[in-house]
């Protein structure tokens, strides 16, 4: 595609949407099943899986878990990475299938259709016109973190993956029958009188002894296992202790002044307000609407309309709400038809419509200034303010490496060198990797190196929260399966959980059997339990305390009057009597028909193609092509788990 981009500087509406999918449902992937087995007589090294002769390898892996991570909103967590690993790869296996089975049967993605997949990207080509290969290259890096190979290759294979989609499930059908049945499923209502048995209603009752306690620990001792806990003497060299044996003076203030007056030239810029209406990835008939609504509001504006209102009510700018400030700008901060309109305007006065790949623009020119030099006296606060921190930092850093010395020299000493220094020294609780301690949070450096030292070694000095701290480990306590007094709490809290559980299905049970001979209300009432009507609803409607419809499949097909059997929603139990049942109103059919079947073909197509592709794994599997290195996934999960 970079060849693609060169060639057709003047051509290169359709979003790479698999792979947005692909970030935007991260979290989607820690549910999913993991990968299966295959053929493990083990690929070598690195690899992970081998596929046909091609490999994934530990690397590739762990980019494109970061890849992910670092597009969603989560952020690259290190501690998810066990987590999604296997789901990510079982992915990367499966695409390497398909692209596989894309070759043998002949099935490929021409230039030109990557050119029309690439044209419809509304920030590759803003009004139909390509943004040119250097500003392509840019935004590519900016949108997907990848080069233009990169983001070809993807592309090509998104290409090729929907192409086989569409053979494999171009013959699947919807019948009128199944759209009918269907229309009735989800527009049938129905009414109940319910009771809701929670648990959490009966903790209270549940009956706590120590024999029946020990009795619950010892099922499932393992399951209480304590990870290893360590415990350190540190001491905290805060920045303000050493602050006031600091000095400045005017003569320093004024030399650094001379040293950087490069850094004191400011260049011309602007402030401006802006309103915003997005047009991206909207049709021509939508943007002719945008457009006359923003004529609308620039006319108001005209009118004497307060700017700042407007743009609270109108703009789809994150700075809607602060009146349209884009505080101060300079040359190229923004794209150039912005910039050209911001830099053209005078203060005060509000420019007409501009058009930019985000959308149509009105700007207002709050203030203006022409490059100059600022004067010593306009910076000397700044000035003061950063050789003051560049000193406390210098201070701070000495004393932290000199104390580090003493330390490591008489560890035993601890204690008395850090009070002759002036500090507190302080020690830890017990911890577990991955707790946050007072005064030292919860920082990588720490959590490292306090499950590195060795007993009694003091480490070097780390940053912390409050400023810089050394830290020695005094205490390590071992990963080790719990007596019970150590962790009577949380056992005591998971057992009349559990219990609690166990007495809300009992009581549920003798409701359903009091319910077979007595009316469904005077059997709750003469248990001491309330019933409760529902309003109408449908499968997909929500049910107070139940959840969606969807779990109450008896309510549908019980005749009124009759009682259901104890049902369970979530830890909750449920036990109810049909009211009513309101039919699905033919008339509605029809304009609910198309949208119906379209969804239900969608639905079996997606079944269609994942039977697929889980037939087409197990052939590979089957024929020994897919290779899996277990040895190798589990060193690489353990090389995460371990830090």
């Amino acid at each position: 595609m970079f060849a693609l981009f060169k060639k057709n500087k003047d051509q290169v509406k359709k979003w790479l949407l698999i792979f947005f999918l692909g970030i935007v449902s991260l979290s989607m992937v820690v549910v999913m099943a993991p990968l299966p087995g295959g053929d493990t007589s083990r690929p070598e090294g690195n690899v992970l899986a081998s596929i046909g002769g091609d490999t994934i390898t530990s690397a590739e892996l762990d980019q494109t878990i970061r890849d992910r991570f670092k597009n969603s909103p989560m952020g690259f967590d290190r501690h998810m990475v066990p987590i999604v690993a296997p789901s990510v790869l079982d992915q990367m296996v499966t695409e390497q299938i398909l692209m596989q089975q894309a070759a043998r049967m002949g099935v490929e993605v021409s230039d030109q259709e990557m050119l029309k997949t690439f044209q419809r990207i509304p920030w590759l080509y803003p009004d139909g016109n390509f943004v040119g290969a250097d500003r392509a290259s840019d935004l590519v890096a900016q949108q997907t973190g990848k080069t233009l190979a990169q983001f070809e290759t993807l592309m090509r294979n998104s290409l090729l993956e929907e192409k086989i989609r569409s053979i494999v499930t171009d013959g699947v059908q919807v019948t009128p029958t199944e759209v009918l049945a269907q229309f009735h499923h989800r527009n049938t209502k129905t009414k109940i009188d319910y009771v809701l048995f929670d648990p959490s209603q009966f903790v209270k009752d549940v009956q706590v002894t120590p024999e029946a306690l020990q009795a619950y620990f010892q099922k499932d001792p393992a399951h209480y296992k304590l990870p290893e806990q360590r415990q350190v003497r540190y001491v905290v060299i805060d920045p303000d202790q050493v602050r006031a044996q600091v000095k400045v003076d005017e003569a320093e203030l004024r030399q650094y002044y001379a040293q950087h007056l490069s850094d004191y030239r400011v260049p011309d810029r602007v402030r401006v307000a802006h309103i915003l209406f997005k047009t991206t990835g909207k049709s021509p008939a939508e943007m002719a609407t945008i457009e006359k609504t923003a004529a609308d509001v620039l006319n108001q504006i005209r009118a004497g309309g307060d700017f700042g209102e407007l743009a609270k009510k109108f703009s789809e700018d994150s700075t809607a709400q602060a009146g349209g400030e884009l505080g101060w700008l300079v040359h190229g901060q923004t794209v150039p038809e912005f910039d050209s309109m911001a830099f053209s305007l005078k203060p005060g006065q509000v420019s007409g419509l501009v058009k930019t790949v985000y959308g149509i623009h009105i700007l207002k020119l709050e203030e203006k200034e022409i490059a100059h030099l600022q004067t010593f006296d306009e910076v000397r606060n700044s000035i003061e303010v950063e050789i003051m921190k560049q000193r406390v930092a210098d201070a701070q850093a000495a004393l932290a490496t000199k104390l580090e010395s003493q330390l490591k020299a008489n560890p035993q000493q601890f204690d008395d060198i850090a009070r002759k220094a002036g500090l507190e020294p302080k020690q830890s609780p017990l911890f577990k990797y991955n707790q946050p301690i007072p005064d030292l949070g919860k920082t990588d450096a720490f959590e490292n190196l306090a499950f590195q030292l060795r007993l009694n070694e003091v480490g070097t000095p780390i940053s912390v929260p409050r400023g810089a701290a050394i830290i020695q480990l005094v205490q390590v306590v071992p990963e080790h399966v719990p007596a019970l007094d150590e962790v009577h709490a949380q056992v005591e809290e998971d057992y009349r959980h559990d219990q609690s559980i166990q007495l809300a299905q009992d009581k549920a049970k003798k409701l359903a059997d009091l319910a077979k001979t007595q009316d469904f209300d005077k059997a709750a009432k003469s248990l001491g339990l309330t019933s409760k009507e529902s309003n109408d609803f449908s499968a997909s409607e929500y049910v107070e305390g139940v959840g969606s419809g969807s779990q109450l499949s008896d309510a549908f097909t019980l005749n009124p009057g009759q009682v259901s059997g104890v049902i369970a929603a979530g830890t909750n139990q449920v036990l109810f009597k049909v009211v009513s049942h309101t039919p699905a109103n033919e008339a509605d059919f029809a304009a609910q028909r198309d949208q119906i079947s379209e969804e239900l073909l969608d639905q079996k197509r997606d079944l269609q193609f994942e039977i697929y592709r889980d037939n087409l794994k197990d052939q590979f599997i089957h024929s020994g092509r897919l290779k899996m290195n277990e040895a190798g996934m589990k060193q690489f999960l353990a090389s995460y788990q371990a830090q």
